[in-house]
């Protein structure tokens, strides 16, 4: 898949700007409003001219030509960019890059809903293994679809006991911590909550954050 957005945002790019400067020729065409700069602006013609055309090139045409190189760039950025963000290219892509993921990820962009955590390490003594419960702030998956990293808020520390009877859950008195970070190598199990949030908390929320927008 990121291969594809490569290769796919590469030609792209390509292509807008080739396309840019066959505008520019046939606005000159047609207005005969442009003036002569003494080299050919077009940057694609002077790349097929190999370095004898280089060599032979201002001072000024080298700077104008990796300067279009940069607009361009730029310009397919600010489009990625863009359809990044429109929903009928996220409802394709989404299920594509989160794969399993993708429902919790849905849920989360709705704004009304927040992942809770439950991460079972590989520490353990006695019988008893750490454990972990927070909010997720950030979860990574790797080129498998498997959680490389999560990144957990507000996280209370507990401890697991696994017997014959079954799994008990043994809560300790200590603080919460405020972030935590914990990789693929300590993770021996995870489980996600979505949890909805009460309407009366999501419509505080957007009142706090189009106040801070003002």
């Amino acid at each position: 898949m990121t291969l594809f957005i490569v290769v796919f945002g590469t030609i792209a790019g390509h292509l807008l700007g080739t396309g840019a400067f066959a505008a520019q020729s046939a606005w000159c065409r047609w207005t005969a409003r442009c003036f002569d700069v003494g080299f050919d602006p077009n940057v694609y013609r002077a790349l097929l001219g190999g370095a004898s055309g280089a060599r032979r090139a201002s001072d000024f045409a080298l700077e104008a030509w990796l300067l279009a190189m940069l607009l361009i760039g730029l310009a397919t950025g600010a489009l990625a960019q863009w359809m990044a963000q429109r929903e009928a290219v996220t409802d394709k892509t989404d299920p594509i890059a989160f794969g399993w993921l993708n429902p919790v990820v849905q849920a989360v962009k709705r704004g009304d809903s927040f992942v809770v955590a439950y991460v079972l390490t590989k520490t353990g003594h006695d019988g008893f293994i750490v454990a972990y419960e927070g909010t997720v702030q950030q979860l990574a998956l790797d080129e498998d679809q498997s959680i490389k990293l999560v990144v957990l808020n507000d996280v209370d520390r507990f401890l697991v006991k696994i017997s014959e009877t079954g799994v008990d859950r043994v809560d300790s008195s200590s603080s919460p911590i405020t972030q935590l970070q914990v990789t693929a190598a300590e993770i021996a199990n995870i489980a996600l909550e979505v949890v909805q949030a009460p309407p009366g908390d999501v419509a505080a929320v957007a009142r706090e954050v189009a106040t801070e927008r003002a």
